[in-house]
């Protein structure tokens, strides 16, 4: 025979990945189940818990929950079953296919022992009519397999669309003005929390602060609206409404993504007088200055904690006084975003999120992490607005051992969301300023995670970064930069993950990635050659041209600073 095995046409599809994709649809019946179960049996709970006119209302509006999750579910399944009969039928036909290529190469195998070729032309005209025989039902054994993988998709495909589409019991008995129904589609989340927002705003704003006394659980739902349903509806208030609730509810407005720059950082101003307060009380304490009237009080010597809390309480003394413009501060998720320059004047906005080894702590003291921000700021022809974030607990270098550790990706995951919120709540409430997100080290991850999450920027910058969680793939609408010393100490575990551990994505090969130069040392391979006892000035080298790419010092980081800077001027300075 002349044929080959590219004759014979391989199966379309891998039976173990449909496989993989229907126990994906049970995992997802089967979170639908308990999430259904666990929502209903905290509702039932309502009445011991809710008082109030609406009260059986509301219990009523979620009695049909569990008739729509259960044809969810019964959805779900029907697909599951389809594709496994896919799987199933496809690998019965691919042991056909298996069967023919071995018959091929049998045939090869044994070509060579065969008889002589016929001398006279009746001979070979028999040979060849057996021949042409032999490939012509080969041929048609190949067809079938084709014809059989069709028919085996399109039984699938008519199995998936005997599955009915959900009726939505519970929509269809809930009541709906006809309005409602015919204005566009809103999140769920803004259901939510609208009808909060516009409560906190009648009578000017005067009751807000009652209300969320009395209904503390408000603020966390309030806060998963949507930025852009937010940044609407503040934007619909009277400056007088607007100022009574920055001076009544700043908590909740200086962490609300969606609200105007300026009115944040005026909330958090004013929440830092009372902030101060009890700072100043537990630095007493800890001196001993509370003591019983008339009673002696011992010399203390001030310790590492009394430190700190005298460089916090500096830190929003700046704050109210002005010096400083505090964007969000929300110790109970870990957040601290500082914002530097006039967002009145702006043109760009520049996103700098320092990574592991961030704390609260380094926003305070004489050297604080928000330099590079305030550099770019000053050094701007533009009109720039720089934020410093830290949209969440960061990694510990203290903490490697403990499972803290920079070595695992969960902390992006975790802070990635809430900084993908921040990014929308600056693009909601200033929507014409040019984006630009500078990430550092772990925060690489952060930022990656946060694209996802619809916190796309109009230009990422990776510096020293970690990479992405993979699979990962780049946003159309972003440019990327990236920067490295050559002797990173990430680059020595670039490209390693493993489920909750590294990053698999190194940010040299993200696509469509410009690299550029950090400036630093060339790697000097020294070190490395002369042995163990060199190898710890090898690490230590390391570790200091990583962290030199958040040093807003120009003899120190003077490239990448500049590159930043160029970056802005050119693309955030265009009309």
């Amino acid at each position: 025979m002349t044929l080959s095995l590219s004759d014979i046409p391989p199966c379309p599809a891998d039976p173990e990945e449909l496989r993989r994709l229907a126990a994906s649809l049970e995992t997802a019946s089967s979170a639908t189940r308990l999430a259904t179960d666990h929502v209903l049996f905290t509702w039932g709970l309502l009445p011991g818990v809710y008082h109030a006119p609406e009260a059986s209302e509301l219990q009523h509006s979620l009695q049909q929950l569990g008739p729509a999750a259960a044809e969810i579910d019964t959805g779900l399944r029907g697909a599951r079953a389809a594709i496994e009969t896919l799987a199933d039928d496809l690998e019965a036909t691919d042991r056909r296919r298996d069967a023919l290529i071995a018959r091929l190469r049998e045939h090869e195998a044994t070509a060579g022992l065969a008889f002589p070729e016929a001398s006279d032309p009746l001979g070979r005209r028999l040979a060849d009519v057996e021949r042409g025989d032999r490939e012509l039902a080969f041929r048609r054994e190949c067809a079938a397999l084709v014809e059989d993988w069709d028919a085996a998709a399109r039984a699938c495909a008519a199995k998936l669309r005997t599955i009915p589409d959900v009726s939505w019991t519970l929509a269809r008995d809930l009541p709906a003005e006809e309005n409602v129904l015919a204005s566009p589609s809103t999140s769920v989340l803004n259901e939510a929390a609208l009808p909060l927002l516009h409560r906190l705003a009648r009578r000017d704003g005067a009751d807000a602060a009652r209300l969320l006394r009395q209904n503390p659980q408000w603020a966390d739902m309030i806060r998963r609206g949507q930025p852009d349903a937010v940044a609407t509806w503040w934007a619909s208030l009277s400056p007088t409404t607007a100022a009574a609730l920055v001076a009544g509810v700043p908590a909740l407005i200086g962490n609300l993504d969606g609200v105007a720059l300026a009115d944040r950082v005026a909330a958090n101003r004013a929440r830092a007088a009372g902030h101060l307060a009890d700072l100043r009380a537990k630095r007493d304490r800890a001196l001993g200055l509370h003591g019983p009237a008339g009673a002696p009080r011992a010399r203390v010597v001030p310790s590492a904690d009394v430190n700190r809390t005298d460089r916090e309480i500096a830190y929003f003394q700046a704050v109210a006084a002005g010096r400083k413009q505090l964007y969000a501060w929300d110790p109970g998720h870990g957040s601290l975003i500082e914002m530097s320059g006039d967002p009145s004047t702006a043109k760009a906005a520049l996103f700098v999120v320092p990574g592991t080894n961030t704390t609260a702590d380094s926003f305070y003291g004489a050297d604080p992490v928000t330099g590079f921000a305030d550099w770019q700021v000053r050094q701007s022809s533009q009109g720039l607005v720089a934020f410093t974030v830290m949209a969440g607990p960061m990694p510990q270098l203290a903490d490697l051992a403990t499972g803290g550790g920079p070595q695992w990706n969960t902390a992006a995951e975790e802070c990635g969301p809430r900084y993908a919120s921040f990014v929308s709540g600056i693009q909601a409430a200033q929507p014409e300023l040019w984006t630009m997100s500078y990430e550092h080290s772990y925060a690489g991850a952060v930022g990656s995670v946060a694209e996802g999450f619809g916190g796309k920027v109009d230009a990422r910058f990776l510096s020293a970064t970690v990479g992405a969680i993979g699979p990962y793939e780049t946003s159309d609408e972003t440019m990327y930069f990236a920067t490295q010393a050559d002797d990173d100490i990430n680059r020595w575990y670039a490209g390693l993950g493993l489920g909750p551990l590294g990053f698999t994505v190194r940010p040299e090969s993200f696509e469509r990635v410009r690299i550029l130069d950090s400036g630093l040392p060339p790697l000097n391979p020294g070190p490395f050659i002369a042995g163990p006892y060199a190898l710890p000035g090898a690490i230590a080298l390391a570790i200091e041209h990583h962290n030199a790419l958040m040093s807003d010092d120009t003899d120190v980081n003077g490239v990448t600073m500049n590159n930043v800077r160029n970056i802005l001027e050119r693309q955030g300075g265009s009309e």
